[in-house]
């Protein structure tokens, strides 16, 4: 008898442990961190019907194109593009102007952590890389193979999608950082990853709906993915050139992640919290199902994990 509980006691203590690591990086109010892979009946959400999608058609002719890094700001189009080699790999940017939007999801729409939407004024220009760093850029500047990554990978190591254009994964936010960095010193620029205000301003690309377009031309995720990542530049743009915004990889974020920042945050230049414990990510991947995807939504993931549907893209701010 007492050898049949023990046997059990050992049994349960994995599933607790599991149990407890789910709920620490699911917040009230939040939907569950799409950060884990988990299974299908996890990912499953319920619906009340609404509409979530943007009604926008996104005209991919009215992308425009440029390599002049030096025009000034204010002489530049939003979608401009820029591409610049390093390392012999080719990193096309495109221009994100200056400008104000609204930030989160309205009533009615999206989870607790999207609200108040609100105003935000972003006073500088950046270029955004126009897709997630793939698996060639990561190889180049880090010198590790995707499978590489993949053994160190939290929870899970299996691999969604390998090749040169494949988006990178397993990547923690730390590697990210240090990626940047490494890049930054190669090509003498400042390279970062994007705020969340960033990102979702350039991923809404003027737009004001759930999506930046109509999210099956856009993006990869849970009803057309396939159950695995896609390479870059495979489905259409938004209105400023950049692709898969919407699906994919989940991309980090440079904030720290807080439930309740957008009741305090800056109308100017928000840049989150000061700590915390999680980082921001944003897009959602192609493991999620849409409502993941939208361009409000947001989740948080601790920053020393990767996962197999987590990556990133970067951006520099041109200096004069």
């Amino acid at each position: 008898m007492k050898k049949t509980l023990i046997l059990l006691v050992l049994l349960m203590v994995p599933c607790l442990l599991f149990a407890a690591y789910v709920f620490m990086i699911t917040p009230q109010g939040h939907s569950p961190s799409p950060f884990q892979n988990l299974s299908e009946e996890d990912q499953k959400y319920v619906t009340d019907g609404r509409e979530k999608r943007a009604q926008e058609e996104i005209d991919p002719d009215l992308v425009l194109v440029s390599e002049a890094e030096g025009v000034p700001s204010e002489g530049r189009a939003a979608g401009e593009r820029l591409v610049k080699t390093i390392n012999g790999v080719e990193y096309a940017f495109r221009w994100c102007p200056a400008g104000e939007f609204m930030m989160g999801s309205p009533s009615g729409e999206g989870y607790d952590d999207e609200k108040p939407q609100h105003r935000v004024t972003l006073t500088q220009g950046f270029w955004m890389l126009e897709t997630e760093v793939t698996q060639e850029m990561w190889e180049s500047v880090m010198g590790e193979s995707i499978e590489t990554k993949a053994k160190q990978g939290t929870l899970d190591t299996s691999l969604a999608g390998t090749g040169s254009n494949h988006p990178m994964y397993y990547v923690s936010w730390h590697d990210c950082v240090e990626f940047c960095e490494k890049l930054s010193k190669e090509s003498g620029l400042k390279i970062q990853l994007p705020t969340e205000a960033q990102w979702e301003y350039a991923c809404r690309a003027g737009t004001t709906g759930a999506y930046a377009g109509k999210l099956d031309s856009m993006g990869w995720y849970r009803d057309n993915s396939g159950r695995q990542t896609h390479e870059v530049k495979t489905k259409q743009p938004n209105a400023w050139g950049l692709y898969d915004m919407h699906g994919n990889v989940w991309e980090w974020c440079l904030d720290w992640y807080d439930l309740g920042y957008y009741d305090r945050s800056p109308t100017s230049d928000p840049k989150g919290p000061d700590d915390g414990s999680y980082r921001v990510g944003r897009g959602g991947s192609w493991f999620n199902d849409a409502e993941y995807c939208r361009s409000a939504c947001r989740s948080d993931g601790g920053p020393a994990r990767s996962y197999n549907g987590v990556g990133f893209r970067l951006l520099f701010v041109p200096q004069f």
